[in-house]
């Protein structure tokens, strides 16, 4: 890399992921620049968060000509997530227009480091082979962009894994819901493993992608370097909730079932379920990502497991 960064433009601040890394960014030494759709999203971030703000849209090209503007590195996060298997026209101008309009001025304005957070179900879209989804293959498609070799500018891609954290969603977060309101029978016995990453961690890990000097145009998976069984979790659930583990559990078949009906019914009401039967493939099948190479190259070490995060979890859960 040819000179040290000191001015980075990020996207996606105002998500999950995007507020952990500007609490990290408090104790960092850069000249930062915000994008926001909207100003009052300002308020989502750290109060002592010296940064200048921006308003604009990855989707419109002019927006990102005046973020990119003197910067010299650009972390970006934002992107539409979708959990069912339907693609949209909005996650398709967001995912991967969007991810163009940046590069383009990312090139044209002369930037150093482009840092981007994609998914590991960019990994499955990649070999056509495991959970293959619309959002993955938009993330795919949009690390193709970055991929291209007349880009001016050294990149590193971060495939994460489901990440956990205080204000987290999805699967696990609906997990800890479902058996705190007590509306979820106990699971079948599930020997199938994932990889999970904790929300600093992650923040932690696009951090040493944009200083990192030696290593780049690399793509790495990042996990905490667990292998979680859905058994485990769930008891672990339990225990930080207070609650006692039931004896009986749900047959294999009838959570298959429950599943395939539910996704069904998803598809005649003409919405998009959080659960379908691709739910139940998820449940029992392993969804392991290594991060060795992360690790080895970028110096990454994990600080937290899903287990030491989770009674601050379920204490922020209980209280929505």
């Amino acid at each position: 890399m040819q000179s040290p960064i000191s001015k980075i433009l990020i996207t996606g601040t105002t998500g999950f992921v995007g507020q952990a890394l500007c609490r990290q960014l408090v104790k960092e030494n850069y000249s930062i620049r915000i994008l926001l759709r909207d100003i009052s999203q300002a308020g989502l971030l750290p109060a002592n968060l010296e940064a200048e703000y921006v308003v604009g849209d990855i989707t419109d090209i002019d927006s990102m000509q005046s973020a990119c503007a003197n910067m010299d590195a650009v972390i970006h996060l934002a992107g539409v997530a979708h959990v069912s298997n339907d693609s949209s026209e909005l996650s398709n101008k967001v995912n991967v227009e969007g991810m163009g309009n940046l590069i383009k001025m990312a090139n044209e304005q002369k930037l150093k480091r482009f840092v981007f957070l994609s998914s590991s179900l960019a990994e499955a879209a990649e070999n056509e082979k495991g959970d293959v989804t619309h959002y993955g293959k938009e993330k795919r498609a949009a690390e193709k962009l970055l991929q291209k070799i007349e880009n001016t500018f050294d990149y590193i891609i971060l495939r994460s894994v489901n990440v956990y954290g205080r204000g987290m969603k999805g699967n696990i977060a609906g997990m800890i819901s479902l058996i705190y309101r007590g509306r979820l029978p106990r699971l079948p016995q599930l020997r199938s493993k994932i990889s999970l990453l904790g929300v600093d961690d992650l923040a932690r890990g696009l951090l040493l992608s944009l200083k990192a000097e030696d290593i780049v145009n690399k793509t790495y998976a990042i996990t905490d370097g667990q292998a979680y069984s859905i058994s485990d979790i769930e008891e672990a659930i339990y225990n930080a909730l207070g609650k006692r583990l039931p004896r009986w559990r749900t047959p294999a078949v009838v959570l298959y079932l429950a599943s395939a009906a539910a996704g069904l019914l998803s598809k005649v009401r003409g919405r998009s379920g959080s659960i379908s039967s691709r739910t139940y493939r998820n449940l029992t099948t392993d969804n392991l990502f290594e991060n060795e190479k992360i690790c080895k190259d970028l110096a990454f070490e994990p600080g937290m497991t899903l287990y030491q995060a989770l009674p601050g979890i379920v204490e922020e859960i209980k209280n929505r």
